[in-house]
């Protein structure tokens, strides 16, 4: 395989062991050129070891590793010119501007001035670049790390946990600039433990539990094959729990705080057999599958990040 066809990360049998605990157990892992591939899974999962292994910060126990075509060990210029890291702890010049700590960054890299203002625009910087580094909130912080990972125009981007500890809001802001990220043909490999946020960014997930990778799939596929079909929510109905256990498709019925938790596989055909039963569906809620019941489906046990 030449380098410009060749995937961007292949991991192939990789297991780690950190004091003779195994840390990660023989990982099989493409990721594609140009695709924005989320590695998922709970705390603890092994996303951050598995993503050291790929950047030649350790070596695996055993398995074998290539980032862009070569092993990331020992680590070399060209190489690391060629990609973006963005760590859960960013080291930052503190007392510079913005503006400041980007020029040094992108000095580095021989980054223009031009470059500076391009990437303070895109990650939405523009309004900080006199603002120092230190009197910046949590994501305006992490929008910095961001940007001083694409300063230099990197072929690929790691991003471990980019929205930990940031309040709602914030995560937000910074999903939605991760989002106009998607067609700039930049490679993407992204950690988290928040699902729903892989399943709005992400055109391929990597499922890690415990040290070992799940699945690899797009997270439509993955819910769609799951056969997960969607929930109904009846709000009005918990006085009907009884008569609705019965109606045949209906495969699962919890009752919850909200009302009666129905699933079903299709909310089409299940609204018509809920209204042949005179079912309450006042307020009712549908919703769809997700990487969290995908998660429940795979280990028989509810996603805890």
């Amino acid at each position: 395989m030449t380098d410009a066809i060749s995937p961007v990360v292949l991991v192939q049998d990789v297991s780690f062991d950190i004091k003779g605990k195994r840390v990660l157990d023989q990982v099989d892992m493409v990721v594609d050129r140009g695709s924005f591939h989320g590695v998922i899974g709970p705390n603890g999962a092994g996303k951050t070891t598995l993503l050291g292994l790929v950047l030649g910060f350790s070596r695996p126990t055993s398995g074998s590793i290539r980032l862009l075509g070569a092993d990331p060990i020992p680590r070399q210029e060209h190489q690391l010119r060629r990609i973006g890291i963005q760590p859960q702890s960013t080291a930052f010049f503190p007392r510079m501007t913005v503006r400041e700590h980007l020029t040094a960054i992108g000095a580095i890299f021989g980054a223009s001035a031009t470059r500076t203002r391009e990437v303070l625009a895109s990650l939405d910087l523009e309004d900080h670049a006199d603002t120092r580094v230190k009197k910046l909130s949590g994501g305006e912080r992490q929008r910095l790390a961001i940007a001083s990972a694409l300063i230099h125009r990197p072929e690929v981007l790691f991003l471990d946990e980019p929205t930990a500890g940031l309040d709602p809001a914030a995560r937000h802001a910074l999903v939605t600039l991760l989002q106009s990220t998607r067609d700039s043909g930049m490679t993407i490999v992204y950690t988290t433990h928040y699902l729903e946020e892989a399943e709005r960014l992400c055109d391929t997930v990597s499922i890690l539990d415990d040290g070992r990778l799940l699945v690899t799939e797009p997270p439509a596929r993955l819910i769609h094959s799951a056969g997960l079909g969607c929930s109904i929510l009846l709000p009005a109905a918990a006085h009907q729990a009884d008569d609705i256990a019965q109606i045949p498709v209906v495969d699962e019925l919890d009752i919850t705080g909200q009302g009666v938790l129905v699933r079903v596989r299709d909310a089409a055909s299940a609204f018509g057999a809920l209204a042949d039963a005179d079912v309450d569906t006042t307020g009712a809620q549908v919703r769809n599958g997700t990487l969290e019941d995908v998660f429940l489906t795979l280990t028989g046990r509810t996603y805890a990040p």
